[in-house]
């Protein structure tokens, strides 16, 4: 096993680990918001409540895992692993990734308001699939035959 060396590591590949560990943190903000005080559902008994990604439906949590899993799959070649069609398939979970939270923030009922964990979460989204396209165009590319 090779041992990781920082300085092997570039700024577009930061920016992926970093965007999936940043990820996995705001995942514990609050990505939903109820509130039911203000428009009388409950009488007088006012409730606030907020849940996590983890919490949340489907299209909140795995998009977190996507990027989650492109910050490993970046990683990995730095401690000796080799991940075939690195740029493609970080990429790839990327971008599916920010659909899916796109459509999470779209799909929400109108009772419901969206949190300031579901935004960090599209930003990091953004800026690992920002940074996948910009490898990406920057690797070598193989002639195929």
């Amino acid at each position: 096993m090779a041992e990781f060396d920082v300085k092997r590591v570039t700024p577009l590949e930061w920016a992926g680990i970093g965007a999936g560990l940043f990820a996995f943190i705001v995942s514990f903000f609050p990505w939903a918001s109820v509130d039911f005080g203000d428009n009388g559902l409950l009488g007088s008994i006012g409730v606030d409540t907020s849940i996590s990604a983890w919490n949340a439906a489907f299209i909140a949590w795995f998009p977190v895992m996507l990027l989650i899993g492109a910050g490993v799959i970046v990683f990995l070649p730095h401690v000796g692993v080799s991940v075939p069609r690195l740029g493609l398939t970080w990429l790839s979970l990327a971008g599916a990734a920010f659909v899916l939270l796109l459509l999470r923030l779209i799909t929400f009922d109108s009772f419901i308001s969206p949190g300031i964990g579901l935004f960090l979460g599209l930003i990091a989204a953004l800026v690992s699939g920002g940074a996948a396209f910009l490898a990406y165009r920057a690797a070598p590319k193989t002639a195929t035959a």
